[in-house]
């Protein structure tokens, strides 16, 4: 009898069922590893993530739902001075605006969405990791000093005030779709840094390994992993540059959640991801460390 080849979707399917079952199996062996993970994953969320990120994506919902949202510089503000992933939020807002193509978006995206240098400074603290992450993304902003400016269709005073809804609804809009978006990367965050704690614990890696890995995880739980490591000074910067501009897994799966109306190319962001990661490291390994 003949057997039809199961196709590219069904594979992915079946290797997501397997995935869950690993993950279950998992939960269920190691209990106390999956709670110290939960934990700390959901600490960080609502100690720092809550406090900083919310105001910001209320304020960007209220300025999308305005039409305030508008011009390419809007993105790299936000998205320099706010951190991971109001970058992305941002570009996705001027897209569904109209006020740039899906692709000057998608470039946008790249750029932008990164840590912001509060985070760099105050709690890395390597003066060449806020180097490392910053230069190549000042270069990657140069295309987008020729991007063209889109002009949105005006609407008169008369219908504009007909058709803008009262103060209320609209903040309620913003309230929701922010709430949706920081329980979304609440979970994320204590997925990955389940993960994160669990691949701490396979002594048979290296030292090494065992910051690297949770670090591509979860980017705080490597940080903090690679600054208590005792690793010299050059390994702590090289780790840490890695994980900020790569963002980890947690990073890339916010960065997607907060994109899905625009339909960004995952694949595009993490390929610039990867060269962005290769440019940090040159840039500290080329840096003197006294």
């Amino acid at each position: 009898m003949h057997h039809r080849k199961p196709n590219k979707q069904e594979l992915k399917k079946r290797s997501v069922h397997i995935l869950f079952c690993l993950i279950f199996i998992c939960l269920l062996c190691f209990p106390q590893t999956a709670r110290t993970g939960a934990y700390a994953g959901m600490t960080l969320w609502a100690n720092t993530v809550i406090p900083v990120l919310f105001p910001f994506l209320l304020a960007s919902g209220l300025f999308a739902s305005l039409g305030m949202a508008s011009g390419k510089w809007y993105a790299v503000l936000l998205g320099f001075l706010c951190g991971y992933p109001m970058g992305a939020k941002a570009a996705c807002d001027l897209v569904k605006e109209g006020s740039v193509t899906k692709k000057q978006g998608q470039w946008l995206m790249c750029c932008c969405n990164l840590p912001s240098p509060m985070f760099l400074t105050g709690f890395i603290r390597i003066p060449a990791v806020t180097w490392a992450v910053y230069v190549p993304a000042v270069m990657l902003l140069i295309p987008v000093f020729f991007f063209p400016e889109h002009k949105k269709r005006k609407l008169s005073s008369e219908s504009h005030s007909e058709d803008l809804p009262g103060i209320m609804p609209l903040l309620e809009q913003a309230m929701d779709s922010s709430v949706k978006i920081m329980i979304k990367i609440g979970i994320y965050m204590m997925v990955f840094s389940i993960l994160s704690v669990w691949i701490q614990t396979f002594h048979f890696l290296s030292p090494f390994m065992r910051t690297l890995l949770p670090g591509l995880s979860e980017m705080t739980i490597g940080i903090n992993a690679a600054k208590n490591a005792g690793f010299s000074m050059r390994q702590q910067a090289v780790l840490c540059a890695i994980f900020c501009t790569f963002g980890g897994c947690s990073g890339l799966s916010q960065t997607k959640s907060v994109t899905e109306d625009a339909a960004f190319s995952m694949k595009f962001y993490i390929l610039i991801r990867l060269l962005h990661v290769a440019a940090a490291v040159i840039i500290i390994c080329c840096w003197h460390f006294e």
